[in-house]
C-alpha cells in the first residue's frame, strides 16, 4: 500500500514539474488520457499517436496566429518584430533569456519550440518502442516505423539546429524520469541518418497528401547528409528524389485558377500563384508536391486559420494618426477597413473591401528590405511581379474611407495611398508595423467564415484553412546545390539555382564564378530567401549552414564555437549583412531598439525544464545564465544507450 501510494504521488509530481497547464514535454496528450496497454497495443492506438504527429505540423505556421513561424524568423536575415507599441521581441540581447517570457506572441515561442518538439517526440516514440508488440504483418510495421522515425527526424532537426545539443530521446518514456541529460549535435545527427536511411527503405514511394513518404524522407536525408558532411551521399540522394521518385517542377500554370478581387487587385495566369494557390497544393495535377499539411476548410474539427493574413501583413488601417497612414493632406487617416456589407455598399457603391482583399493586418512581424527588394535581381522574377498580381506593394490600396467624402481631402478617396505629401512629409510615422510590402501569393487564403456573404460584418480577415506545404521538389534543387557546392562544383551548384529561377521566368543566371567563395553560399541561400520565405523555417537552415561551415573549416568543437565573442558565423554574416534593423540603431515608435547577438544563434532552454530535471543536466547555451554549470554532453551513440535515454 505503502509503495503504491508513495508511487502515485511521485507520478504526480513528476507530472507538475514537467507541465504547463494541460501540456508536458514528455507524456502524450490526449492520449495519456487513456490506458495506455489498451490505446496504445493496437495498430489503431498507433496510427492515432502518427495522426496527432501529422497535425502537430501545422502548429509551427498557423499556431496562435502564426507568431510560432514569426518567432523563428526573427532569429534571421528576412523578418523583424514589427511589434511596436510594446517591449519584449525587438532587444533579443536583453529580452532573450532563460527566465524570460518565452512563450507569448508578444515576445517569442521559443518555450512552445521546445514543448510542442519534445511533445511530438513522444508521439513519434510511444509507436516506434510499441510497434515490435503489435500482431500486425511485418510490412506494416515497416512502414509506420518509417514514418514515426520521419516525425521524430523532423522534429530533432528542428530542435538540434534552434538549441543545440538536447537531451535525445529514443525510447518511450514510460517510467518517472528525472536525470536525463545533453546528447552533442553530432550524435543526434548519426542516428537520425540510420533512422531515416531506414524510412527511406521502407516507406511507401507515396501516400495521401498529408502522410510521410519516400520523398519526405529523402529531403530530410538530404539535410542531415550534409550536416554530417556527406556530401556525396546528399547528392545521390537528391538525385534519387529529383530524377527518380516521379517528382518534377511545376512549369504552366496548372490546377484551379482563383482570380478573386479581378476589378480591385486582378491576378494574371501564372505558375507561381497556381504552385500557391491552397486548393492546387494536393492535385495529382500537382507533381511538385512532396508532402503538404492538410488544413481544409470542411474538415470542421481540425482545421486551422492560416491567420497569414493577419499577423504577417502591414497594419495599414488605423485611425491612431500618429501611427496610421494619412492622406496627403496630413488631416485624415483615409483608410477604413469596415466590411463592405450591403448595407455599406448602398450607401457608397464604389467603397472597396481592402481588408477582404489584402487582409486585416496585424503585423506582428514584417520583413526586413532585403526580402522586400534588396534580394530581388531580376525585374522578370514571378516571385516579385506587380504586374502579375503576386507581389503586394503598398500604393495597391487607395483612400476607401468614406468618411473623406466632404472634407478637404475628399479628391484622395479612392486614390493610391501615399508615402509622403508634397512637400516631402512623411505620412506614415509608423512605417515599421504600417509599410511594407509581401508576397501576395503567398500568404492571400481565402477567408470563408470572414465573407460578408455568411453574415460577417466584423474588421478581421485573417487568412482561413488552407493546405500548406511542408516539402515540394524545389527545395530538393537548392539542396543539392549546397552539396554542389560543398563539393566545390560551381557550374553543377550554379545550374540547380538556375533551374529554379528559370521556373520563375529570370532572366538573369548565376554561372560558376559566382557561386564560388562566400558569394556563392550567399548565392544559393539567397534563392531559397526568394523561393522558400514561409515555408523554411529560416534561422534553423542558416543554423544547419553554420554547423556545416564550421565543421569544413575544422573550428567545431560545441555549439559554443558558433556563439561566443570571438565566433563569426555564417549565421551571424548574414544577419550583419542582410538584415537592416538587428544592431543599427533602429527604433520602433515605442523606443524599443533591435539588437541581435551572437550568441543568440541558438535559444536559451528555458530554465524550468533545466530545474525539473532533478538528478541529471540539460546543458544551458553559452552566453546564457546557467552556462557554466554544463557537464559534458553524451558524445557517442554507446553512451546514449547506456544512459537509458
Amino acid at each position: 500500500m505503502k509503495k503504491n501510494l508513495f508511487k502515485s504521488i511521485y507520478l504526480v509530481a513528476v507530472a507538475a514539474v514537467f507541465s504547463s497547464c494541460s501540456d508536458s514535454w514528455l507524456d502524450p496528450e490526449p492520449l495519456s488520457f487513456y490506458e495506455p496497454s489498451i490505446t496504445l497495443s493496437t495498430k489503431e492506438g498507433l496510427e492515432a499517436a502518427l495522426t496527432t504527429c501529422q497535425r502537430q505540423l501545422r502548429y509551427y505556421y498557423m499556431h496562435d496566429n502564426g507568431p510560432a513561424l514569426s518567432t523563428e524568423l526573427f532569429f534571421s536575415d528576412v523578418v523583424v518584430s514589427a511589434i511596436s507599441d510594446l517591449s519584449g521581441s525587438q532587444d533579443l540581447i536583453s529580452h532573450v533569456t532563460p527566465t524570460s517570457n518565452n512563450d507569448w506572441f508578444g515576445s517569442n515561442m521559443i518555450e512552445w519550440f521546445w514543448r510542442t518538439g519534445t511533445h511530438g517526440n513522444s508521439f513519434a516514440n510511444v509507436v516506434i518502442t510499441r510497434i515490435p508488440e503489435l500482431d500486425i504483418d511485418d510490412a506494416t510495421k515497416e512502414q509506420m516505423l518509417s514514418r514515426a522515425y520521419f516525425q521524430r527526424a523532423w522534429r530533432n532537426y528542428h530542435l538540434i539546429f534552434q538549441f543545440g545539443d538536447i537531451p535525445f530521446l529514443s525510447k518511450e518514456v514510460s517510467t518517472p524520469k528525472l536525470d536525463f541529460r545533453s546528447v552533442k549535435m553530432e550524435v543526434v545527427i548519426e542516428q537520425t541518418i540510420k533512422d531515416l536511411e531506414y524510412a527511406v527503405a521502407h516507406i511507401a514511394d507515396r501516400d495521401d497528401y498529408g502522410k510521410e513518404n519516400k520523398g519526405s524522407c529523402l529531403m530530410l536525408l538530404i539535410k542531415f547528409y550534409m550536416a554530417a558532411g556527406q556530401f556525396n551521399k546528399a547528392v545521390e540522394a537528391a538525385n534519387t528524389l529529383i530524377n527518380n521518385s516521379g517528382f518534377e517542377l511545376m512549369e504552366i500554370p496548372f490546377g484551379t485558377f482563383e482570380n478573386p478581387f479581378p476589378d480591385v487587385h486582378p491576378i494574371a495566369p501564372n505558375v507561381i500563384w497556381d504552385l500557391h494557390r491552397p486548393v492546387n497544393k494536393s492535385i495529382a495535377a500537382n507533381k511538385e508536391t512532396i508532402m503538404v499539411m492538410i488544413n481544409r476548410y470542411d474538415n470542421s474539427e481540425s482545421r486551422l486559420n492560416t491567420n497569414m493574413l493577419f499577423n504577417l501583413t502591414p497594419f495599414w488601417s488605423q485611425t491612431d494618426k500618429t501611427r496610421g497612414i494619412l492622406t496627403p493632406g496630413k488631416a485624415e487617416s483615409g483608410l477604413a477597413r469596415q466590411a463592405g456589407t450591403p448595407e455599406m455598399l448602398r450607401q457608397h457603391p464604389d467603397y472597396i473591401d481592402q481588408r477582404a482583399v489584402f487582409g486585416g493586418g496585424e503585423a506582428f512581424s514584417r520583413h526586413t528590405y532585403f526580402v522586400e527588394k534588396g534580394v530581388w535581381d531580376d525585374p522578370d522574377d514571378l516571385r516579385h511581379s506587380r504586374a502579375t498580381g503576386n507581389w503586394f506593394v503598398m500604393e495597391d490600396l487607395v483612400y476607401n474611407d468614406p468618411a473623406l467624402l466632404g472634407t478637404n481631402d475628399a479628391h484622395y478617396y479612392q486614390q493610391p495611398i501615399q508615402k509622403y505629401a508634397a512637400d516631402g512629409t512623411l505620412l506614415c510615422t509608423d512605417t515599421i508595423r504600417c509599410w511594407f510590402d509581401f508576397p501576395y501569393y503567398k500568404l492571400w487564403v481565402e477567408d470563408i467564415d470572414r465573407e460578408v456573404s455568411t453574415g460577417y460584418s466584423g474588421v478581421n480577415y485573417v487568412g482561413g484553412p488552407g493546405d500548406w506545404y511542408l516539402y515540394r521538389l524545389a527545395e530538393a534543387y537548392l539542396l543539392r546545390a549546397e552539396a554542389y557546392y560543398w563539393l566545390n562544383e560551381p557550374a553543377k551548384a550554379a545550374e540547380d539555382v538556375n533551374r529554379i529561377r528559370k521556373r520563375a521566368g529570370c532572366t538573369k543566371f548565376f554561372n560558376a564564378v559566382q557561386l564560388t567563395g562566400l558569394d556563392g553560399l550567399d548565392v544559393i541561400m539567397d534563392e531559397r530567401a526568394r523561393e522558400l520565405t514561409y515555408e523554411e523555417l529560416r534561422h534553423v537552415e542558416l543554423v544547419r549552414v553554420s554547423f556545416i561551415k564550421a565543421n569544413q573549416e575544422g573550428i567545431y568543437n560545441s555549439p559554443k564555437d558558433l556563439a561566443d565573442e570571438s565566433s563569426n558565423s555564417y549565421w551571424w554574416h548574414r544577419i550583419t549583412k542582410y538584415n537592416n534593423y538587428y544592431n543599427k540603431g533602429v527604433k520602433t515608435l515605442h523606443g524599443d531598439e533591435y539588437r541581435i547577438g551572437k550568441h543568440n544563434i541558438f535559444w536559451p532552454i528555458t530554465q524550468r525544464n533545466i530545474d525539473a530535471n532533478l538528478y541529471g543536466r540539460i546543458n544551458q547555451n553559452y552566453g546564457y545564465a546557467g552556462y557554466e554549470k554544463n557537464e559534458t554532453p553524451i558524445s557517442s551513440l554507446e553512451e546514449l544507450e547506456a544512459s537509458g535515454q
